[in-house]
């Protein structure tokens, strides 16, 4: 008997099916009320209050976000599932690809436009169809709602909290919405699911002037031209033609009159990458740049910051495997993907999987009818609501699975 059967007879599936209501509109009250990094406060206090009617006790981690427990440790092994609470700064568009949305945010300005509304209510819906069996359990779930994923660094104070307090985790599992894979699908893979990030922030800075006398000028927009064309290069001369590698300027702030030539210019440089060398080279080389081009073109720079890479998301093997056999058992063959290209944007996760057997499913949202499949961080990204109870049966079905396997 496979694990999820000792709870739900007539199929863990099924019982997701049956939250799917209830899902979809804990989702569509937090993309109505979404909240950025480090301000999730009427979040959480929602989150405490669905805990709390579930019978799962909670911690709250001050900056970190909150800590759930079902199950006792004292039973087998402790698995980690994660779900990120912070929404984005953007401008909802009231319709997604192709109509008006169903639900829209109310804080103007703000927008669950990554998915993290649905991871959340995923996890929540888990929470909820597990709890009554929470005596039954074969060891213990850790249900993490994390603050501050976009950026923030909040879930380092939830590892601090761990290490500190000594919590025992043997695997982990997190899933994120994928806009690329068709609705009805849910990808679980070994090995490389998400890239790992670097950026520069810099200010160039030479001499400015009237726009009629470049000559008694220094316009660090020349001095911008041939550095980013030595930035393209990088991936060119330093990398390899059979790995990923992505450059790109997100940012890049010059000038605020047409006569008048600005003293500075300001930009953010960022690459993505699976092979970890490529970090180090990339810091490397810019600099390298910046030193000599800078001086050729009679400037200075300033390196505002550099931001630390995160590691890639590797799924672990046997993590992975089990994933893929839930999959398989609860849901269906038809609906796993066990082989696919990973995505190049970032999640920090990864601190997680570098400290755990952990995997990563990706979960299809795109459906053309319903206009849904923009890319994250668009604000005409939606996603499609049938796909939830995919993840939730793959959440639940992981951990139960999780708790019973035998150690490697």
């Amino acid at each position: 008997m496979k694990p999820a059967e000792r709870f739900f007879p007539k199929g863990l599936f099924q019982r997701a099916l049956e939250l799917q209501d209830w899902c979809v509109e804990t989702r569509r009250h937090l993309h109505r009320h979404p909240e950025r990094s480090g301000q999730e406060f009427e979040t959480l206090a929602y989150l405490r209050g669905l805990l709390d009617e579930f019978g799962a006790p909670w911690i709250e981690v001050a900056d970190g976000g909150i800590l759930a427990l079902l199950g006792d440790e004292r039973r087998g092994k402790t698995v980690l599932l994660r779900a990120d609470i912070d929404a984005l700064p953007i401008s909802e568009n009231p319709r997604n690809l192709k109509r008006a949305r169903e639900v829209i945010s109310e804080n103007p300005g703000i927008q669950h436009a990554c998915g993290h509304d649905a991871h959340t209510a995923m996890l929540l819906a888990a929470a909820k169809l597990l709890a009554p069996f929470s005596d039954e359990i074969p060891g213990r779930i850790i249900l993490l709602f994390q603050r501050g994923e976009e950026g923030n660094g909040n879930l380092r104070e939830i590892l601090k909290y761990i290490d500190a307090h000594r919590v025992h985790i043997d695997g982990a599992h997190a899933i994120h919405v994928r806009p690329d894979l068709p609705a009805g699908k849910i990808a679980s893979v070994a090995g490389a699911v998400m890239a790992s990030p670097a950026a520069f922030d810099i200010t160039i800075t030479g001499s400015g002037g009237h726009g009629s006398r470049p000559d008694l000028a220094n316009n660090p927009l020349d001095c911008w031209a041939t550095l980013y064309q030595g930035f393209k290069d990088i991936r060119l001369k330093h990398t390899s033609p059979f790995e990923p590698f992505t450059l790109a300027v997100g940012k890049l702030d010059y000038g605020a009159q047409a006569n008048v030539i600005s003293p500075a210019l300001h930009f953010v440089l960022s690459v993505r990458f699976y092979n970890e060398d490529y970090g180090e080279i990339f810091h490397d080389e810019v600099l390298l740049l910046l030193e000599g081009i800078t001086k050729a073109y009679h400037c200075a720079y300033t390196v505002n910051r550099f931001l630390v890479a995160l590691p890639p998301i590797k799924n672990d093997a046997v993590a992975a495997a089990i994933s893929q056999n839930a999959i398989r058992s609860y849901i269906g063959e038809e609906h796993l993907i066990s082989a696919h290209e990973p995505m190049m944007c970032s999640d920090d996760f990864a601190l997680i999987g570098k400290r755990y057997p952990a995997v990563m499913l990706q979960l299809g949202i795109r459906n053309e009818e319903k206009g849904s499949g923009a890319e994250l961080h668009s604000d005409l990204f939606d996603i499609d609501e049938a796909a939830l109870p995919l993840g939730i049966a793959a959440t639940a079905g992981f951990a139960l699975d999780f708790l019973a396997s035998a150690d490697e």
